[in-house]
């Protein structure tokens, strides 16, 4: 399992005859648990061993691998998990905010995430305070690299024109993340004072839209933890020998093989036309129910492996399809 370590210690519904995308999508492997309090767990991640026969792992690999307390709070290492998808493959954990006070009193977070990366597309790094400044960190294998961004206030948090809800550079100031950056380090600190400014700093990264500044902030940050998304992918391996190679990858039936902008590793993706979870099985998609095609009518649909169909009756001509439709022959 991963460690979150600290710079300085601180502290059963009805069965319906269909079944739906997302339940298809949140399976779990047979005897093993599905979900941990309010958080579903879909395969390829699991806690422990099946209680089916084979004992077999309820995870495909060490490194997602999870834990589920007694009060039912789902961990990923030392980091608690609100919400995982196989789809878009991503996993939501809450992340500590770092904060910087005096020499004497802050606090670092730094979280190693294997070879999982923060989304650079679903958080923003965010830094707090008067006079204050904030890095974020990266190591990957050799490569090492930061961003970061700066508030200042100028004058005191009374006479300063900082507005609620707003990240410009005074009070509060956001930056887009990089892409690819894994195994984070935070640092939160300050300049020396110029406004009076008696509070602390704070940085953080957080989900867009999960955290919305407020002048209050300044004297008393609300939150301990803020959520975060990670990018999660499989395996070690690129998909170069996909195609040949398929036992050798995680990608069950009607998937394809998908490592479009990874460092290591790779995503399993439903083939089009297919649904379900692509590491247990994609299943085909009934393109024929209502809302699903754009044939005439649900009498005009034929269902094929992967696709439809639109027909007319033998006597009629036409396509089928709602542009072009059906007409009785001459």
């Amino acid at each position: 399992m991963f460690e979150l370590a600290l710079t300085m210690v601180v502290v059963a519904l009805a069965l319906l005859p269909h079944q739906t995308l997302s339940s298809s999508l949140n399976q779990a492997l047979p005897g093993c648990k599905s979900s941990c309090g309010n958080v579903e767990i879909p395969y390829p991640f699991g806690i422990e061993h099946s209680s089916a026969s084979d004992q077999r792992s309820c995870f495909l690999e060490k490194k997602i691998g999870l834990a589920c307390s007694s009060n039912s709070i789902l961990t990923w290492g030392n980091v608690q998990v609100s919400n995982i998808s196989v789809q878009a493959h991503q996993m939501d954990v809450l992340f500590n905010v770092s904060w910087f006070c005096n020499i004497e009193n802050y606090a670092n977070y730094w979280l190693e995430t294997a070879s999982f990366s923060i989304s650079s597309e679903k958080n923003k790094f965010v830094t707090v305070g008067c006079d204050s400044y904030g890095y974020l960190n990266s190591v990957f294998g050799e490569k090492t690299y930061s961003t970061g961004c700066l508030t200042r206030c100028y004058s005191s948090i009374e006479d300063s024109l900082i507005e609620n809800g707003t990240c410009s550079g005074i009070g509060c100031c956001q930056v887009d993340i990089p892409p690819g950056m894994q195994n984070i380090t935070v640092e939160a600190s300050s300049f020396p004072n110029s406004t009076n400014y008696l509070g602390c700093s704070y940085s953080f990264v957080v989900k867009q839209d999960s955290y919305k500044f407020s002048v209050t902030h300044l004297r008393k940050f609300p939150n301990e933890s803020l959520p975060l998304v990670l990018d999660w992918t499989v395996g070690d391996q690129n998909c170069g020998a996909f195609e040949s190679s398929r036992a050798k990858y995680a990608c069950k039936d009607n998937t394809y093989c998908d490592d479009k902008g990874t460092d290591s590793g790779y995503r399993c993706r439903c083939k089009d036309g297919y649904e379900g979870n692509p590491y247990i099985g994609c299943t085909d998609i009934n393109e024929c129910m209502p809302g699903k095609h754009t044939c005439l009518s649900d009498k005009n649909c034929r269902n094929i492996d992967g696709n439809y169909t639109c027909f007319c009756r033998k006597w009629q001509s036409g396509n089928g399809r709602k542009e072009g439709g059906c007409h009785e022959r001459e």
